[in-house]
């Protein structure tokens, strides 16, 4: 298992300083801990000063996949108009992924998806935060009033579903 360096794994919590980690190519380091997903910047890897994470909540993670053929990583948030996180690894990401993946899957309540009239994807979540469930409406493009109308009626069926509202 690869964990994060000494100067870096002192930024979590104590508890969790042992969490899978993952360098990337360009120096960023991420480590998936229980409290989130840690993401250090590329001047983490120069051991220059304190360096500070950041720290994302695994509700903000919709998915993350790795490509072994070319060792390439990326995160996609569940907020579209966020940049992907991505990169070419270095070292075996194997715990790092099933950490990850269990954070994530354990967040999503529900998670449903349909197609408006003018093609673009909307996708309703119901996710677990620190205050309890909420939901997200997320979509891929542009949407008419009949796409909102499919939107709206989307995210009022995941919420009732699992007693929302």
């Amino acid at each position: 298992m690869t964990t994060l360096p000494d100067p870096l794994a002192s930024a979590l919590p104590s508890r969790e300083r042992r969490s899978p980690g993952l360098e990337l190519e360009d120096g960023r380091w991420m480590a998936a801990a229980k409290s989130g997903l840690y993401v250090f910047g590329t001047e983490a890897s120069s051991g220059d000063g304190e360096v500070m994470p950041t720290v994302f909540p695994w509700y903000d993670v919709a998915r993350a996949r790795w490509e072994a053929e070319g060792q390439l990583f990326a995160l996609e948030w569940v907020d579209p108009s966020r940049p992907t996180l991505a990169g070419r690894g270095t070292g075996d990401p194997g715990q790092f992924m099933r950490h990850l993946s269990e954070f994530v899957n354990r967040s999503i309540v529900l998670h449903s998806q349909v197609e408006a009239g003018n093609g673009t994807t909307i996708t309703a979540w119901v996710r677990r935060g620190e205050n309890g469930l909420f939901s997200v409406l997320t979509a891929s493009g542009p949407l008419d009033d009949a796409g909102r109308l499919t939107a709206d009626a989307l995210e009022a069926s995941v919420r009732e579903a699992v007693g929302l509202d």
